[in-house]
């Protein structure tokens, strides 16, 4: 019954449409945006409300997502009549307003937006999910909701899986409820993007109204590498990034317009933001100073700041309070083990400098000659740390600093040519017309990624954190690069970015479109010997070479060079007949792919020997038949009175079995 999702959403917006935005001419992107972050709002709120209950089960969220689209429709057959406006009507509506927008974004990027969407939504959907972080705590926490009916915590070796923000995964809840698979969550992160998207195109028109700037925007924002990658993938960069975007439109909405629909969605947007990730507070609190001072400044607007004020902090904990208190009663903190992560040393002025430098430089790097122009960037850095005054691995900055080449991992991969057309990007801004209202959006669009690195040190894998950023400054990357009185530079850079950006939608080291075995043994040597990249592909990396997920396996997709060993595992504890299975995991272990390769009818699964705080909430009652294990304990353990004995091995992971 997964159709129950898009029917809701379908619903939503003919609602939506009739209710705030006919006559509107950007009535369409409006109403399913709105309409959108309703749905998400639904999801939120009837999960916390099913748990308690234990009713977070198939039956119950069918029955939840048939009621909601009962009231739609009934909702819809209203404001029907009263509008006397038909489904037929709305339609034909939509489809002009969409000949309209696609008309004025012009064929190139047109078909810049539909081959890079295209081809990720292929992959989105064929794909397993198989994320490294996805494995290891984003999905891994709906087979263990799933079995005990409710999203409590539970005891886990994986801390990550209950102390961050769930909304995602909540999301992924009820798709796979409703739809008994997998096949949907990857979803999330694409609609999620073509949302951005819509936002994006909403801005430009706010801010300058430029055919040239809508179209270099777009181009912008879908052509981003780590978007492109994480749009195919269950991670949740992309899904706060769509909160963010919206908080920030709709407070230069509500500034132009002064409507109080817009600050109900952004009331909405800010608590599912909070629910979705911790780093959604820097990015929108520039914004949220911008709305707060124009408001407070007005009398007039006092009662709706008030408003505004109230019913967010009232949203804000109606989503997120059930689960910060369940975090607080292990952690005795809201926020869990989040707050161990890559925090910035703030008492000195130079790591500001230093962390702002490193964010920027994560971008920088790239394969060239020799490594010549890598090693020319680092001295560079080298070089400004020297004159503030601290080394470029000063403690309290983040993880000792690397420069990228070319990744294509979701996890891994960089800006490049986006990061250089937002530095070039800097002098030309002083040198065009911008409205008063652009130049408070390209203000605090940078605020927020300076505000980002000021709290947040160097990592490795950050650039998936600054994606929020990469689509908040799309808009202004626009206005800039279409202002240009040479036409043919936005459509240059265009052409670029695209085809800088296709290789990632069809040669991503996860999961790949096409095979990346046949490209680093056919097409990579070639080219790493022509421009001496002295790029090595041996047995260290061995997984950049995949087969396209169009003929892999989904246990291959999911476990990798490591799929033998996996099914040989689940071949023994078939053998033994093991019903309930106890892990004893790492924090870096990936909990859902143990799931996913042994999961059947009636098989239950617990993490057992926790040593986190978690261990409190250890079923006591719970005796495994046999116990796998990545940490590894001796040949002989101990569980709820009974000895365990290794039985099983193979690298990197133990199954133990009771004898006695």
């Amino acid at each position: 019954m997964i159709f129950l999702i898009p029917l809701a959403i379908w619903l939503g917006t003919a609602v939506c449409f009739l209710a705030f935005y006919n006559g509107n001419p950007q009535a369409f992107r409006r109403s399913l945006l709105t309409a959108a972050i309703g749905i998400f709002f639904f999801i939120a709120t009837s999960t916390e409300l099913l748990s308690p209950a234990n009713l977070v089960n198939t039956i119950a969220i069918k029955a939840a997502w048939t009621i909601l689209n009962i009231a739609l429709m009934l909702l819809f057959r209203r404001l029907s009549k009263r509008e006397d406006v038909s489904m037929v009507h709305i339609l034909k509506s939509w489809r002009s307003s969409g000949k309209a927008f696609f008309s004025e974004t012009g064929g190139l990027t047109n078909a810049v937006m539909l081959s890079i969407l295209g081809l990720t939504c292929i992959v989105a959907v064929v794909a397993t999910p198989n994320n490294m972080d996805s494995m290891a705590y984003h999905l891994s926490r709906l087979g263990y909701w799933i079995q005990n009916e409710n999203v409590d915590h539970y005891a886990s070796h994986i801390e990550r899986s209950i102390s961050f923000s769930p909304f995602s995964e909540y999301v992924h809840l009820h798709s796979f409820l409703l739809s008994g698979s997998e096949r949907a969550f990857q979803l999330l992160q694409w609609s999620c993007l073509v949302g951005i998207l819509m936002y994006i195109s909403l801005l430009v028109e706010m801010l300058s109204g430029s055919r040239a700037a809508m179209r270099m925007a777009l181009c912008f924002g879908v052509t981003l590498p780590i978007v492109v990658l994480e749009s195919m993938t269950t991670q949740n960069d992309i899904v706060v990034a769509f909160f963010i975007v919206a908080c920030a439109f709709y407070a230069f909405d509500y500034v132009r317009q002064t409507q109080k629909l817009s600050l109900i969605l952004i009331a909405a947007a800010a608590a599912l933001g909070m629910m979705t990730k911790g780093t959604f507070a820097f990015f929108v609190l520039p914004f949220a100073a911008y709305i707060f001072f124009f408001m407070i400044a007005k009398p007039s607007q006092w009662k709706p700041l008030a408003f505004l004020i109230g019913g967010s902090v009232i949203v804000m904990l109606l989503l997120n309070g059930p689960f910060w208190y369940r975090t607080y009663q292990i952690y005795e903190s809201p926020i869990g083990t989040a707050n161990k992560g890559n925090k910035n040393d703030i008492s000195n002025p130079a790591n500001l400098l230093s962390s702002t430098a490193k964010h920027v430089f994560l971008h920088l790097g790239f394969v060239s000659p020799g490594d010549r122009y890598n090693r020319f960037m680092a001295s560079s850095l080298e070089r400004f740390h020297q004159v503030i005054g601290i080394p470029l691995n000063s403690p309290g900055t983040g993880m000792p600093f690397k420069m990228n080449k070319l990744n294509f991992n979701e996890d891994f991969a960089h800006n490049f040519f986006a990061m250089w057309l937002i530095i070039f990007s800097l002098p030309i801004l002083f040198f065009i017309k911008l409205s008063k209202t652009a130049r408070w959006y390209t203000a605090l669009a940078f605020l927020s990624f300076l505000l980002f690195c000021f709290f947040i040190g160097y990592q490795i894998y950050g650039s998936r954190l600054h994606i929020s950023f990469f689509l908040l400054i799309a808009p202004v990357i626009g206005i800039v690069y279409g202002s240009l009185k040479v036409r043919a530079v936005p459509v240059i850079l265009s052409l670029l970015l695209w085809f800088f950006a296709l290789p990632f939608a069809v040669l991503s080291t996860s999961h790949p479109l096409l095979s990346t075995n046949w490209f680093f043994e056919e097409v990579f040597p070639k080219i790493n010997t022509a421009f001496n990249l002295n790029i090595h592909v041996g047995k260290g990396n061995l997984n950049l070479k995949q087969p396209s997920i169009l003929f892999a396996e989904p246990e291959k997709i999911v476990w990798g060079d490591y799929t033998d060993q996996a099914l040989r595992m689940r071949a023994y504890v078939d053998s033994i007949g093991a019903k309930n299975i106890g892990f004893n995991f790492l924090e870096s272990s990936l909990d859902y792919a143990y799931q996913y390769v042994l999961r059947a009818p009636d098989r239950h699964f617990e993490h057992v020997l926790v040593r986190n705080p978690s261990r409190s909430l250890e079923n006591k009652t719970f005796i495994p038949d046999c116990i796998i294990a990545e940490h590894f304990a001796g040949n002989q353990i101990s569980y709820h009175g009974r000895r365990y004995e290794k039985k099983w091995s193979t690298t990197g992971t133990f199954i133990y079995v009771p004898v006695n």
